[in-house]
């Protein structure tokens, strides 16, 4: 249940962080969720790619101490709002300014299918950035949002489709439920979300669903590829469709907060290539009391079972829901939630370097080969 709530206005507006890309020998998975290494670092993600391994180091002092047939509709209902301002979201803009400056974003919202389910669709792309004459391109690589527990039709996820539109995307939210809108009422949640939950091949199957509908529009250039991210129940979405290898352009995908476990009626070819995403990355909060210790550690486990390249970065003092601003009250906070805005913002951060590398690492290749001609 999500409850609206501003951002206390003396937070602190944090500074922009460093990165660097650098090869570096991967951290163990004992050493990952030690207590004293998560106390020292926020990890050390690594970003594995078809061609090369990067890592990318973030700083630890940046955190505080303590069947497809698109049909398209005209009127969508209208989206749950939690009450945060856009620019308040890990990938908002508080600048007047800088937002004035942002490319037009064009969006859809369409109906597609997983068997005879429909489930909808929203898509958004920046129309300019469409066709690449240098290259010879048309489309733009894609990036599939899972989102939360209560359903696509948030202002929450599709900001976060517009956003990752920005950097250069085409962008979709896909559907787990079909349920037409935002769902709140446990029980008919419950209803919906049991046959996923008792059934994984199933959740991956509807996931993929989501990826297959993005690769069919005109916009998204399969051939460029594919990554998924995820937050809470998506971020154990995008997890499953990693680990089927069901998506032959998924390149990569990203959880944040996902709820994390190795899922045994799931049976993915463990010892195959074929299909498998160039690389696995979680975002967790280490106190995140859906995901505790051992079902952290077993999903690690089942991740490197079946050949999955994956990274963790395990952020200190920082619970489940960690990138929403809604979640700030005492009982949010009893109950396992809590907003984290240091959290928040590497997250995102780490995200976006993780697309960018896993998406367009290829056309920097060859875009440093027409220079060297």
């Amino acid at each position: 249940r999500c409850v609206g709530h501003e951002m206390c206005s003396s937070a602190r507006q944090q500074p922009s962080l460093p990165r660097h890309l650098m090869r570096t020998p991967p951290v163990s998975l004992a050493a990952r969720l030690s207590p004293s290494h998560i106390a020292r670092h926020v990890s050390v993600p690594s970003v594995p790619t078809r061609r090369s391994l990067r890592l990318v180091r973030l700083r630890a002092s940046a955190l505080p101490p303590n069947s497809m047939d698109p049909v398209a509709q005209s009127s969508p209902v209208p989206l749950f709002d939690a009450g945060v301002p856009i620019s308040d979201l890990p990938w908002g803009v508080k600048d007047a300014r800088v937002r004035a400056t942002e490319p037009r974003v064009e969006s859809r919202t369409f109906t597609y299918h997983d068997g005879d389910l429909p489930l909808e669709g929203y898509m958004a792309w920046v129309p300019e950035l469409l066709n690449d004459s240098s290259r010879g391109q048309v489309g733009l690589p894609g990036v599939v949002v899972a989102h939360t527990a209560i359903g696509p039709q948030e202002v929450f996820i599709h900001s976060c489709v517009d956003a990752l539109a920005r950097l250069g995307y085409c962008a979709m939210a896909l559907d787990m439920f079909g349920a037409g809108a935002c769902v709140f009422d446990k029980t008919q949640r419950d209803a919906i979300m049991n046959p996923l939950r008792e059934n994984r091949e199933l959740q991956a199957k509807r996931g993929k669903a989501g990826v297959d509908a993005l690769a069919m529009q005109p916009e998204c250039a399969e051939e460029r590829g594919i990554c998924a991210i995820g937050f809470c129940l998506g971020g154990q979405v995008v997890l499953d469709i990693a680990r089927a290898k069901c998506c032959n352009s998924l390149e990569g995908v990203v959880s944040f907060h996902g709820i994390l476990d190795d899922p045994k009626t799931l049976k993915s070819p463990k010892n195959s290539n074929a299909n498998q995403p160039a690389g696995v990355f979680i975002l967790h909060g280490e106190e995140d009391p859906f995901s505790p210790r051992s079902q952290t550690l077993a999903c690690l486990d089942g991740l490197d079972e079946r050949s999955l390249m994956n990274d963790m970065t395990a952020f200190p003092q920082t619970k489940h829901a960690f990138t929403r601003p809604e979640k700030n009250t005492k009982v949010d906070d009893d109950a396992g939630f809590q907003y984290h805005p240091m959290s928040a913002k590497v997250g995102w951060n780490t995200c976006k370097t993780l697309l960018e590398t896993w998406l367009c690492e290829d056309d920097d290749e060859d875009e440093d080969e027409d220079d060297s001609d």
